[in-house]
């Protein structure tokens, strides 16, 4: 029996975490079986516990069902249509290339409603009405900077993007372009913008943008170099054929150059904050979908006791929760569930992540822009 439940509750969470991750293909796969270990267990178990284990089962059943990865989307380049020249492409280039654009769309994500409302007029609308877009001389394309505290979803939102607009994604950590390649982060920077002009429609992401374009003047000549390479390459998106969308994501944007900022490169800053209580709320129903729990937990009194935290802090939470049922269930050998006294336990021993201090710094770049 432990086996079956210890193999449900693994197949479970990294079918969730695939989820909330986008990787929609993992996902189903790792709900389907976990699905299956649960039918199964639902069969070794008696009275209320069976039924309510069939229950949970035909939830995540129906969960996988509704999940469709679809057929994964190779990219061509323009010049590679009907081609064979694939092999002999630069490979400085190829480090770059991403035959898969993401599964996950703004819907699945939680809350942020004011944020993807504001992404949607700025970025998705102008490349799904090109028409109207010209004719109000509005501009496809150029930089947008995402920035707020870490784990409120700047990357899943980047992603989102991506899908939204059918585009060949670029997920580029900065720091990697200089720590990996050092002596080489110009010619990094270069290949990336190049290869990304091969396709229609792309999609480049920056995370931690501020390891490429910080202040300037600390005395390091490899930023030295860097900056200027990346100004370059992004005051030439407009004259590239295609479309090209730069989107950063940083959690300091006070220690970004000034030059990156101005308009035409991340002349656009969206701040991505905390989630509100609804958003809260839908976190937790997500983390917490398929473990055996109380029928009387009060989401919308969890929800508002989590205010002040992130989506990263309340999964963690979830997470630190699961551990005493499970751990009750290990040393006893008796049925548990998860209550909300285990959940108020985990919210104690989990202070958010991020400070007011933190909030405040925030509060002030913004008030500045």
């Amino acid at each position: 029996m432990r086996f079956y439940i210890d193999t449900f509750n693994d197949y479970k969470e990294k079918g969730l975490s695939a989820l909330r991750k986008g990787n929609l293909t993992e996902a189903r796969f790792n709900l389907l079986k976990a699905a299956e270990y649960l039918f199964l267990l639902a069969e070794k178990s008696e009275g209320e516990l069976r039924t309510v284990r069939k229950q949970t089962a035909r939830k995540l059943l129906e969960m996988a069902k509704q999940i469709q990865p679809g057929k994964p989307k190779v990219y061509h380049t323009k010049e590679s249509q009907g081609s064979s020249n694939d092999e002999s492409r630069d490979e400085g280039a190829k480090k770059w290339i991403l035959v898969r654009k993401p599964d996950i769309y703004f819907k699945d994500i939680a809350g942020l409603e004011n944020v993807k409302e504001l992404i949607k007029k700025r970025v998705i609308y102008p490349f799904q009405h090109p028409e109207i877009t010209k004719r109000y001389k509005k501009k496809m394309g150029g930089g947008v900077l995402l920035y707020g505290p870490p784990g409120t979803g700047k990357t899943m939102i980047a992603k989102a993007v991506a899908t939204e607009l059918d585009a060949v994604f670029f997920n580029i950590k900065c720091s990697d372009i200089i720590s990996k390649w050092v002596g080489d982060a110009e010619k990094n920077l270069a290949d990336l913008f190049s290869e990304a002009s091969q396709y229609e429609r792309a999609v480049i992401f920056l995370d931690e943008t501020e390891s490429i374009v910080s202040k300037r003047g600390s005395g390091s000549t490899v930023m030295d170099r860097v900056i200027p390479e990346f100004l370059s390459q992004v005051d030439g998106i407009e004259k590239r054929s295609n479309c090209i969308l730069l989107l950063g994501a940083t959690n300091r944007p006070w220690d970004m150059d000034e030059a990156a900022l101005r308009t035409g490169r991340f002349g656009e800053l969206i701040y991505v904050g905390l989630p509100d209580i609804k958003a809260r709320k839908k976190i937790l129903e997500l983390e917490l979908f398929g473990v055996p729990m109380d029928h009387d937990i009060d989401y919308d009194m969890l929800a508002e006791k989590l205010e002040g935290y992130t989506g990263a802090d309340i999964a963690g939470i979830c997470e630190t929760a699961t551990d005493f049922p499970y751990d009750r269930e290990r040393e006893t050998n008796e049925k548990s569930q998860l209550t909300e006294i285990d959940l108020l336990s985990a919210i104690k021993l989990k202070k958010p992540s991020v400070t007011q201090n933190q909030l405040k710094k925030y509060e002030i770049f913004r008030s500045e822009r």
